[in-house]
């Protein structure tokens, strides 16, 4: 059974890197820690080159984690022979990855030893064949620097090292997230209750972890955005004392609850598995998941809600669920109802693996700014082929991306070409001083923008499509639809024209 355990590790390994080959690019929310990442490998201690001074963002980002990827990057910048930066891109979401999956391997194996090896199995089984995990493992998100850490957490309080727990949990609030002070709070209170740890013990070991995440952000990160600053600090005053994180959007309390969770989960038994396993391990297993249930709970009260907030719960949930399993695959040979609830939990984590493949194939359509820089370079590259075929040349060119186009996979890991000049303008009056100077326009708009004058100058050079939703042909057409369409992919993923690419006709 170990070495099983070790396959579907290995497993949970090439899933990440696939995810992260067939779906390469990223959307604004990676932006930050993707361009430090960048700006550290390719500017170095040039800050005055770095981009968040131009582009800052709403609030201050650390640089921990970006610095971390950075220096396990540069290696394989220095001795590998990379095609291009853009390949940088893939080694550092790798990194990133491999980091997360460590994590939770290391959760795994402390599951081995505290519940047993069924237990880890079915946590295993579980556990990798999700969508979320694997695919945002190697995605530049906050959460997911703060997620490894989180995992390591987890593994201590399970096994039983609270203060370990708190002092790692109380750290990573400080640097990485601050909604993780309610974790740290619920666990701290968790363990009090079960008297695992004393009052002064748990006050010490989360003065520790703050101390030294203030020490650690508020040396690198002053360095960094050249001026004294915790980001975090900004971060919680912004979302939580202003409120302001409401501008995203709101979702009513229950919807983590109701919404979220269940998505994270995915396989459709893993949630009575989780009523199965408290209810046939209540003393050992009620006060293990009520904090991360609290958690859930308070941070319910925050009106915007992204299931990225509360990632962090979802391998207490699936252990749960695999304590459930394990009770149930412990009585097959007893009664056969049991037997074919088990075989039907292996068949629904198969299943579960197949739909993550769909939702893998169809999240890699959503990123039209990171292809239209891939047809960008395309067309350029051909005009430049037929300007050489009659002995003249292109020369430098350039290129407007527009917000969405860079929010939507356009990072400066994908800006590869020396004779193209990447313009982000987001101001309209800079842009209107700089537009005798732009050769091409990539853009959400199917026509010119305005500001680039008339539309008659400039001629559609290339689309992208993206993914525009699913249409669901067998609810008319029943089995049909799938005996006789082949193609039945191209039919039920509606792609949709999303990114235009303009050239001037002088060109």
């Amino acid at each position: 059974m170990s070495h099983t355990m070790d396959l579907l590790d290995v497993l949970l390994l090439v899933l990440i890197t696939v995810h992260l080959v067939v779906s390469p690019y990223t959307k604004v929310e990676e932006s930050f820690n993707l361009h430090a990442i960048h700006d550290l490998l390719i500017h170095g201690q040039d800050l005055h080159a770095y981009d968040h001074f131009e582009f800052p963002g709403v609030v201050p980002r650390t640089f921990i984690g970006a610095l971390v990827v950075s220096l396990l990057a540069k290696p394989f910048q220095v001795f590998a022979p990379l095609p291009s930066k853009l390949a940088l891109q893939y080694i550092s979401r790798g990194i990133l990855g491999v980091i997360n999956w460590a994590s939770l391997v290391y959760l795994r194996r402390t599951v081995f030893k505290v519940f047993g090896k069924t237990t880890a199995l079915w946590f295993a089984l579980l556990q990798y064949t999700q969508f979320h995990i694997p695919y945002y493992a190697s995605r530049t998100l906050p959460n997911m620097f703060a997620f490894p850490l989180t995992m390591l957490a987890t593994s201590f309080y399970i096994a039983a090292k609270p203060a370990r727990a708190i002092g790692l949990l109380a750290f990573t609030t400080i640097v990485f997230r601050a909604e993780l002070l309610i974790l740290t709070a619920t666990i701290a209170g968790s363990s009090l209750l079960r008297r695992q740890i004393s009052l002064g013990s748990t006050i010490f070991a989360g003065s520790i972890g703050v101390i030294l995440g203030i020490a650690a952000s508020g040396l690198v990160d002053s360095y960094f955005w050249d001026f004294p600053l915790v980001p975090e600090f900004y971060g919680f005053y912004f979302n939580a004392i202003k409120g302001q994180s409401a501008n995203w959007g709101t979702e009513p309390w229950y919807t983590y609850f109701s919404l979220h969770l269940p998505k994270l989960l995915l396989n459709p038994v893993t949630i009575p598995l989780i009523f199965v396993g408290v209810y046939v391990e209540w003393r050992r297993l009620g006060m293990q998941l009520a904090p991360y249930v609290a958690f859930v709970g308070v941070y319910s009260m925050q009106p915007h809600k992204e299931w990225r907030f509360i990632v962090y719960v979802v391998p207490v949930f699936v252990l749960t669920a695999a304590t459930g399993a394990t009770w149930i695959s412990n009585r097959m040979r007893k009664r056969a109802i049991f037997l074919a609830t088990a075989l039907a939990i292996l068949a629904s984590a198969a299943g579960t693996l197949m739909v993550s493949a769909g939702m893998l194939a169809v999240s890699s359509t959503n990123y039209p700014g990171g292809h239209a820089v891939a047809a960008l370079h395309e067309s350029l590259d051909e005009l430049a082929g037929a300007k050489a075929a009659v002995g003249d040349a292109l020369g430098n060119v350039t290129v407007h991306f527009d917000v969405p186009v860079c929010m939507s996979g356009a990072t400066l890991f994908t800006f590869t070409r020396d004779n193209i000049v990447y313009d982000r303008t987001e101001d309209v009056e800079e842009l209107k001083s700089a537009v005798d100077d732009m050769g091409v326009i990539v853009t959400f708009e199917n026509r010119p923008p305005k500001v680039f004058g008339r539309a008659q100058e400039w001629v559609e050079m290339g689309t992208v499509k993206a993914f525009g939703g699913l249409a669901l042909p067998w609810r008319q057409h029943g089995l049909r639809f799938w005996k006789e369409n082949r193609r039945w992919w191209h039919d039920v993923v509606r792609l949709e024209e999303r990114v235009f690419i303009f050239a001037r006709r002088a060109l």
